[in-house]
Order: structure tokens, then sequence, then C-alpha cells
């Protein structure tokens, strides 16, 4: 059996360099993140439901290379709170059962409370990415005239924004606050505990 040379974390999710505009990846393609806020069309009437979907409409036909995705912003409890529901099957003490029908609840006020948390991504998709030409700063200034004309709540995600977005898309991980460029950078930078 052969052992092949591992692969590091980015080239894991494709992504060759993330920067203040985007990340660039293995796949000669540049991608560039909005975070749009959505609205909550249940206080709307149905004429402003409308006129959100004309808007949506007009969005996604004026750029050829849009994408959409949705990702959770929240913590998801089901695991643990199966386990409590496990927990009080076979709990015999009264108190113990007590304290974990408790947590229970807790839990579901929780996930109750942030029931709507997610995060509305626009994604610009430049295939052929080519860093000598001005498409990125152009599809950005589109992207950007077209979220305003349409009345849409919305900002171009960080470097920042982008690595805690990768981190919850592809390991969940909602509760970090600082994502190192390079596993174990705040350690040699002797910053550990930010």
């Amino acid at each position: 059996m052969r052992i092949g040379k591992k692969k590091s974390t980015r080239e894991e999710i494709g992504a060759r360099n993330i920067d203040a505009l985007g990340v660039e990846t293995y796949g000669n393609e540049y991608l560039v993140y909005f975070l749009v806020q959505p609205d909550n069309i249940a206080v709307l009437s149905e004429t402003a439901v409308k006129t959100k979907i004309m808007a949506m409409s007009s969005v996604i036909k004026g750029l050829d290379s849009i994408e959409f995705s949705c990702i959770n912003s929240r913590e998801n409890f089901d695991q643990n709170k199966m386990f409590y529901k496990e927990r009080l099957e076979e709990e015999e003490s009264p108190k113990v059962r007590e304290i974990l029908e408790k947590d229970l609840i807790h839990l579901d006020r929780v996930q109750i409370q942030t029931a709507s948390a997610r995060e509305f991504l626009f994604i610009l998709r430049f295939r052929n990415y080519n860093p000598e030409t001005n498409e990125v700063q152009t599809g950005i200034s589109r992207m950007t005239k077209l979220l305003k004309d349409a009345g849409f709540s919305y900002r171009q995600a960080s470097k920042e924004d982008i690595k805690r977005l990768y981190a919850v898309y592809f390991v969940q991980n909602i509760t970090q606050v600082y994502f190192d460029d390079y596993d174990g950078e705040r350690f040699v930078k002797g910053d550990a505990y930010r």
C-alpha cells in the first residue's frame, strides 16, 4: 500500500488563496461573496412580496455568473437533545431527571430564539481567472449596483467573513471567533489567546 502526500486544508476545500475581495481556487476560478440580509416576508403585504421577487429577478438577470447559498449561522442542538432524551429514558433518579428536563427546555428555547439565524450568500464565480484583468473589480461594482438598485441590505464578505463561512460550511463551526490563515499561525506570532 502506497501512502501519498496529505493535502493541506486549503487543498481539501479548493481555496488557493483567500484575500480581501474573495477566494482564488485551485480550479482557476475566483469567488466573491455578498452577505444579504433577508427580509421577514411574513410581515410584508402580498404586493411587497411580489416587489421583492421582482427585485430578486432583476439581480439574477443582471449577471451571468451569480450563485446563491444559504447556510446556518447558529448551533444545531439536535444531537445534544437526542442525548438528553436517551439519558432521560435510562435515568432513575428524580433529581437527575429534573435537571435533564430543564436542560432540554433550555436547548429548545435557545433553538427557537435563533431559528431564523440564516445567512444568505450571493456568489460571483469568475471562471478562467486572470489576476491581470479588471474582471473581478468590474463584477463587484456591477453586483453592488444591482443589489443597491434592488433595495437589498447587503455587504461584501471580508476575508474574516469568508473564513467564518467556510468554517460553518465545511465543519459546522459556528462558535470560533478568530481563524488562522495558516494552521498554528497565532502560536508562532505569540498571540495564542486571541
